[in-house]
């Protein structure tokens, strides 16, 4: 029988090759879609994610962070992929993601709320 903790790391493993194969639950797609950008920024900060993780990944990410309920991640993460590299970009910004995403264990916690009331689209 599948746990949640299989989902999760399924997510994990999918987040990992980049790719999420057709007829993955809805959840599990979406979890390792956060799970790439969140590896990556936690690995070496949004600057080298921003090297390693094409935009529509991003795109996929924040779509991502907006289903697992992280809001105020999704829209500050948007926005600081969209200025990137212009005269726009605002490094205080940057730093509000980091401590952010810093915060306990932000995508686990957010992934066991979500998985509690919709866990069909997880596969259970």
């Amino acid at each position: 029988m599948k746990s949640f903790d299989d989902a999760y790391n399924e997510a994990v493993d999918y987040s990992i090759e980049g790719a999420v194969p057709a007829g993955v639950p809805v959840g599990v797609a979406k979890l390792s879609h956060v799970l790439r950008a969140f590896n990556a920024m936690m690995g070496g900060g949004l600057g080298f994610a921003m090297e390693v993780i094409e935009p529509a990944e991003f795109e996929l990410a924040v779509a991502g962070f907006r289903y697992l309920d992280l809001l105020a991640v999704a829209d500050l993460l948007a926005d600081l992929v969209e200025s990137h590299g212009t005269s726009d970009y605002d490094d205080s910004k940057e730093v509000g993601l980091e401590e952010m995403l810093n915060e306990g264990d932000l995508v686990l916690d957010a992934f066991r709320r979500k998985v509690a009331v919709v866990p069909s689209e997880f596969g259970f």
